[in-house]
């Protein structure tokens, strides 16, 4: 719809009563609002840039209550716009809705009506998240930012923390598809998830890898503009867009050891693991966090989950803070220590003395599940020794009622039929004695055989996550090449010319240009 044709349509409203004539929104704000993106003119770059610059301005000088009370009934402008063409007017419009209302009419839980979710006002912020256009929002990060933390501050007062969780997650990966680019909203959502325990709420995001930090454009010799083609969302989302809140350090901690307990709540070891390692192996000075003292509990336990025996601390943890580590976690180094021995009185034993600790650093339920854990990697070590053993015998090593072989029976069954266990029970040729369990051989063989298709569908995937991760390394490369501090550096490293047409060695870099050294590393 044309300018001209839309705002006739907005005098056919007023005509009929929906909406005030009021000077203000008739003659000058309204024509405005609904004048960019020219339709159906082709814009440059640069001219998209500098009109919606200018919108950007027009609606941040613009007072909020002139947004707000513009028409009657408070809703009728954004019954106007639309949210997908006028992003940048409806947010900010929508902003002053929210900051601006002053009934004193609250439900039950003191959240005013007009918030609550399922309300008027609460469905338009649903409609305007799943909407808007992502590149207008680079122009207004603030804002779209503050709707978010509006949107979660709402799930928490109506104490429908689930209901904010889907539109927030919405809008994070409708601005960056790809979720490379860490931001403050990570950690919101995944803050939200773990206290709503809607972990698998949370997957869309945190199977995402991060790869980037919000870039910082002062330090970069050139950087598109936000309207531009971006081969990562790391050069929109910067130190100034607004998309992102300031970050820390510590932020980026949470966000990991948030992740590391969401996959813990699935049971999903691996990934788990991951994310907790990615938080023990931050760099750190001569002093470790306690967010990774933490951290490193939850590993120590997810590597007996997963290994079956203690593991050995990443190569690249600071020394230090790995001395910290153990000596504050010390209940659980013992307790794992225990469990590689394959003593199943003395792991009970470390289980029952430490209780009181588990229970303090909320990780009695991930206990329980190691010491549950004990007897199947007792039954897997057995297949290094053994092709076939009778029931009776595996009771016998490996049962806490080694006198009851149906239980045993049953046991290995439950861990064959759920994938835990590649072996068949076979029932033995003498009636008299009980079935057989037979391991498998080979990984060919057995229930949990693997096709050649199913091996060639996981190259295929692992190829195309390799190249994914080559790509960014990439690009992170080729921006810091970009950088001020990099070239400054490449000019006073340069050989002069009268030694020969080659230059210096390039070298890398401290400093990469993300902000990194002002913001992450500030509370180290």
């Amino acid at each position: 719809m044309t300018l001209a044709a839309r705002t006739n349509f907005v005098v056919v409203l007023a005509r009929a009563g929906r909406i005030a004539p009021t000077n203000e929104v008739m003659e000058t704000l309204l024509p405005q609002l609904l004048s960019f993106p020219p339709h159906p003119q082709e814009l440059s770059d640069h001219e998209y840039d500098r009109l919606i610059k200018a919108l950007a301005q027009l609606l941040q000088e613009t007072s909020a209550s002139k947004l707000a009370k513009g028409v009657v009934g408070g809703g009728d402008l954004l019954d106007i716009l639309d949210p997908a063409i006028n992003t940048l007017p409806y947010l900010f419009t929508l902003l002053a809705h929210l900051g601006g209302t002053h009934d004193e009419k609250q439900s039950g839980n003191g959240l005013l009506k007009v918030f609550h979710p399922g309300g008027q006002l609460w469905e338009k912020m649903l409609e305007f998240v799943e909407r808007f256009d992502p590149v207008q929002i680079r122009y207004a990060g603030h804002e779209w930012r503050r709707l978010l933390e509006k949107i979660a501050r709402v799930g928490d007062l109506s104490n429908k923390p689930l209901m904010a969780i889907p539109p927030i997650r919405t809008a994070i990966l409708r601005l960056d598809p790809s979720a490379a680019c860490f931001t403050s909203n990570h950690l919101l959502l995944a803050k939200l998830c773990l206290q709503a325990k809607a972990f698998q709420a949370a997957l869309p995001l945190l199977d995402h890898d991060v790869f980037h930090m919000p870039s910082n454009p002062d330090k970069m010799s050139y950087f598109p503009l936000p309207c531009g083609d971006h081969e990562t969302s790391s050069t929109f989302i910067t130190t100034s867009s607004g998309l992102s809140d300031k970050l820390a350090y510590r932020d980026y901690l949470m966000y990991f050891l948030y992740g590391g307990m969401i996959y813990l709540g699935l049971k999903d070891w691996t990934r788990a693991l991951l994310f907790l390692e990615v938080v023990i192996m931050a760099p750190t000075g001569n002093v470790a966090s306690m967010i990774q003292v933490e951290a490193y509990k939850k590993w120590v336990l997810v590597g007996l989950l997963l290994k079956g025996m203690p593991m050995a601390m990443p190569k690249t943890t600071n020394s230090y803070a790995a001395r910290t580590f153990r000596a504050i976690a010390k209940p659980y180094d013992t307790l794992a220590d225990a469990f590689k021995e394959g003593n199943g009185e003395k792991l009970y034993a470390e289980v029952q003395a430490g209780q009181q600790t588990w229970h303090k650093d909320c990780n009695m339920g991930l206990v329980l599940q190691v010491l549950n854990a004990f007897r199947r990697f007792l039954i897997l070590k057995l297949e290094k020794t053994y092709a076939a053993l009778p029931i009776s015998l595996i009771a016998q090593q490996t049962s806490p009622q080694p006198n009851n072989i149906a239980e045993t029976e049953s046991y290995l069954t439950s861990l064959i039929a759920s994938g835990q266990l590649n072996a068949t029970l076979v029932p033995s040729t003498n009636i008299a004695e009980t079935a057989i369990l037979r391991f498998a051989a080979t990984s060919h063989d057995g229930p949990l055989a693997r096709s050649e298709m199913q091996n060639f569908k996981d190259l295929h995937k692992q190829t195309v996550k390799f190249t994914y991760l080559t790509r960014h390394i990439k690009d992170t490369e080729r921006r810091l090449e970009l950088s001020k501090d990099y070239l400054e550096w490449a000019r006073k490293n340069q050989k002069p010319k009268d030694t020969g047409p080659e230059t210096a060695n390039q070298g890398t870099m401290g400093n990469n240009g993300y902000g990194v050294d002002e913001d992450m590393l500030a509370d180290m």
